[in-house]
């Protein structure tokens, strides 16, 4: 399970990082009639670029962590208790983030937004 959990985490990490690089996508890769035009990271400000740089990093580390977690689990039978720490802090790390930003955006969790 934390295998798989860990391949979702980096997936997810490694499609925010490109979408954030600005890496135009593949015309052959969209649905026809389909453009996309600017970048997601248009109008960011510095500190916001770097928050959610942050973000996919730690998306990717927990993403890591719990992979290893998982292979380590899968051949040795056993858990590694600097991994699981590992996994705990970026994971109450991203949730915090979360909370943050929806603060910040005016937005906090629970209220329904326009």
């Amino acid at each position: 399970m934390l295998l798989v959990l860990g391949l979702i985490l980096l997936a997810g990490g490694a499609v925010f990082a490109w979408l954030l690089l600005g890496i135009p996508i593949p015309a052959e890769w969209l649905p026809e009639g389909t453009r996309i035009e600017g970048t997601p990271g248009d109008g960011l400000s510095q500190f916001q670029r770097a928050a959610l740089w942050a973000l996919v990093l730690l998306l990717l580390a927990c993403g890591a962590a719990a992979m290893l977690q998982g292979v380590w689990q899968l051949f040795l039978g056993r858990k590694n208790k600097m991994l699981l720490r590992i996994i705990v802090a970026a994971t109450i790390a991203i949730v915090a983030a979360g909370v943050v930003a929806s603060v910040v955006a005016g937005c906090p969790i629970g209220r329904i937004c326009q």
